[in-house]
């Protein structure tokens, strides 16, 4: 008996893009998000009306931004700032991709791939937003780094 090879597609195939607009006229945003890098897992969706959008999709980006490796609260703030309709990609969670930010994290990937951009990303998001007061410079934009000292001074 031969053994058929069945090539998984990459996560990166699978990505969605939708346009989410205001719902109602109080207009709130359709969707409701959860996780975000305070509670270790990738951000996403837990309340969508349809549309492209489905409940557990993690999400990549919004409007343009990458959002993985950030904070709840920073990903709120992301979709409430954003101009409507609001673009935003996600993708299905699979086995590579799963909600979980540290279980993603500590894979190992081939240097350059997209894979290994987005750990990238990721760890950047997470310098800049997650990591408590002493940044190593090295990871810090200069914006960051006088941002810090600003509210040191304040303080």
């Amino acid at each position: 008996m031969s053994k058929v090879a069945v090539k998984k597609l990459h996560w990166r195939s699978k990505v969605q893009e939708t346009f989410v607009p205001l719902v109602g006229s109080s207009g709130d945003v359709g969707i409701a998000i959860g996780g975000g890098a305070d509670y270790g897992e990738f951000p996403f969706i837990t309340a969508a009306p349809g549309g492209g959008i489905t409940v557990g999709d993690i999400i990549l980006e919004i409007g343009g931004t990458p959002v993985l490796g950030l904070t709840l609260g920073d990903v709120r703030g992301l979709l409430n700032s954003c101009p409507h309709p609001i673009r935003i990609k996600t993708v299905s969670p699979g086995s590579t991709l799963c909600k979980d930010l540290r279980l993603y994290l500590s894979k190992c990937f081939t240097p350059g791939s997209v894979d290994s951009q987005l750990q990238q990303v990721i760890r950047e998001n997470l310098y800049l937003r997650a990591v408590p007061c002493e940044y190593p410079k090295k990871y810090c934009s200069e914006v960051a780094l006088l941002k810090l000292k600003k509210i040191y001074i304040e303080v």
